[in-house]
């Protein structure tokens, strides 16, 4: 059943028991209704209609109110915060107040017009965000959960990872820009944990190998130290009828701390044979089956995050663009592409298919207590325009630039160092972005070894050294290669194009530089005797002008 009732405040609302292709369907067009009704009081039924017809991925229905039957209330699970009330009569009271209450919000953030259908994942965000500020949820609470990939999830959120609308990489790496932008703020840690490197899940199995051979299966043992005669061998070494007895000079071992004691563990491989103080320890995933160095495993804070009042603005307004980038240049990835691009490179690398190193250059800034800052729209913006030829990203409030690095007229030194001056000459192209006391620094990182290496070499991507290879300082005459196009309007360090700029005027550029302008050129003072001396020689030729003209009348007479 789907029909369309008006309620009693002459708003029209969609009701529906079963699921339906709504979006495909031409008969229910998105302006025909205001709000959606489930009157359905199965569970998994409801979940079901949710999962096509909801507020946040549905074209038709997007931000639009949504109510389920008054029995589910409290069995929804993840489903409770895409739901706005649990109602059975659409012209309940509570339910007439909360269809106006969203509609009127949705009209304050101008958000009324239709949305277009999700094409990536950064889309998808935006949208549920969006969603998320007009019912006013800001805060992004954390639950435990046994069935996530992550563990620790946001239920909203997991939701829709679930039905396949972001991977994980996706999600982190917009996060870290929302962090970055300061639209969202943490206001509290939680825990720290840590993922495959592969697949990003947190279902790990930790177990202790041989180093040697990569076996598990180990064996565990103490050792004993014999005061007397210094012998350290393991435990069943001494093992003599039931009694410990030194099989090095065959004294009798009564009292631990007195006669010996146990200082380490040694383990020995029941399958080559090796013994060893310190086990392997390694991770295997139960989601991807990828066994790893725990070293290599990603490291990621779970916190609970706040919407900030900027981030309201910037998320609310209708030209954000987290993907500016990619519509203007095309060399320009996502972090999460820009990773898989190096992994994909990093591994052909090293079985041959590829000749050359790979290299990736990294760009930041320093404020003036040696703190990186924030991505600029500015400054990637130029690196991209630096680097035409070459992968650019950032994260982390890094610029990332991706170089393969083949031989060079047979030199293949000459070739890394011509990236590194490339590099310093983008630093310095770069500079006019620099504030007082800032500093912009490159460094580049090679990718070596014999290819175990490579989940460190990423991993290591998010991190800035404190000895860069070159650095700028701060600049005051630092030329802004865009000063003179008055018709280019600068980007917001959001990505999105500031329609209210406007070129600066002198006065403003003087107040900004701290230059004072050239004072107008003083016009000489005409002495005060010369003004008199000219008013005489004036009053005496009209006087003659006057008596000649005089006397001409007299002769005409």
């Amino acid at each position: 059943m789907i029909t369309i009732q008006n309620n009693e405040h002459e708003r029209k609302i969609l009701l529906l028991d079963s699921p339906f292709p709504l979006e495909e369907s031409p008969d229910f067009p998105e302006y025909i209704f205001d709000a959606v009704f489930i009157l359905n009081d199965s569970v998994d039924m409801t979940q079901n209609i949710l999962n096509t017809i909801n507020p946040v991925t549905s074209v038709k229905c997007c931000y639009k109110p949504f109510f389920v039957s008054r029995s589910l209330e409290g069995k929804m699970g993840e489903y409770a915060d895409l739901i706005d009330g649990y109602f059975d009569d659409w012209n309940d009271v509570g339910a007439l107040n909360k269809v106006e209450d969203i509609i009127n919000r949705r009209s304050e953030l101008k958000l009324t017009s239709i949305e277009d259908k999700i094409v990536s994942a950064n889309q998808f965000f935006v949208r549920l965000f969006r969603f998320l500020i007009i019912r006013d949820h800001l805060k992004l609470d954390l639950e435990l959960d046994n069935t996530s990939a992550t563990g620790y999830v946001v239920p909203i959120i997991n939701v829709f990872y679930k039905l396949g609308w972001y991977t994980l990489g996706e999600l982190f790496v917009f996060i870290q820009s929302m962090l970055e932008k300061g639209y969202i703020r943490s206001t509290q840690f939680v825990n720290r944990i840590y993922l495959c490197p592969k697949c990003l899940h947190s279902h790990l199995l930790y177990i202790e190998s041989c180093p040697k051979c990569g076996n598990s299966m180990i064996q565990s043992e103490e050792v004993i130290h014999h005061f007397r005669c210094a012998n350290i061998t393991p435990e069943h070494t001494y093992n003599f009828g039931g009694q410990l007895r030194c099989p090095k000079c065959h004294q009798m071992l009564h009292h631990i701390g007195v006669d010996y004691d146990r200082p380490a563990t040694v383990f020995t491989c029941d399958s080559c044979g090796n013994s060893f103080l310190q086990a392997k320890m390694q991770a295997v995933c139960s989601n991807c089956h990828t066994t790893s160095d725990v070293k290599s495993l990603v490291p990621q804070n779970c916190n609970i995050y706040e919407i900030t009042k900027e981030g309201v603005i910037a998320i609310t307004s209708l030209n954000i663009g987290f993907s500016i980038y990619t519509e203007f240049y095309d060399n320009f990835l996502e972090f999460d592409r820009f990773v898989n691009r190096i992994r994909l490179l990093a591994e052909q690398k090293f079985t041959g298919r590829i000749a050359g190193d790979v290299l990736v250059g990294k760009i930041w800034i320093l404020d003036a207590t040696a703190a990186t800052v924030a991505n600029r729209a500015e400054l990637l913006a130029q690196i991209c325009k630096y680097f035409p030829n070459n992968k650019v990203s950032a994260a982390n409030n890094i610029t990332y630039i991706n170089d393969i690095v083949t031989d060079y007229k047979g030199d293949q030194e000459q070739a890394i160092l011509d990236f590194q001056i490339l590099l310093s000459e983008a630093i310095r192209a770069a500079a006019y972005v620099l504030k007082p006391g800032e500093q912009i620094c490159y460094t580049y990182m090679k990718l070596e070894g014999d290819g175990s290496n490579i989940d460190q070499f990423l991993n290591d991507l998010q991190f800035v050294t404190a000895t860069p290879d070159d650095a700028v300082d701060y600049n005051p005459e630092a030329i802004n290669p865009n000063a003179t196009d008055d018709t280019s309007a600068p980007l917001r360090d959001d990505g999105t194009v500031d329609e209210f700029y406007h070129a600066p005027t002198a006065e403003e550029l003087r107040v900004s530089n701290e230059v004072p302008l050239p004072e107008p050129k003083p016009q000489p003072e005409v002495p005060q005797q010369r003004k008199f001396n000219v008013l005489y020689i004036l009053l005496a030729a009209l006087t003659i002008v006057a008596i000649i003209l005089a006397i001409f009348i007299l002769l005409m007479k």
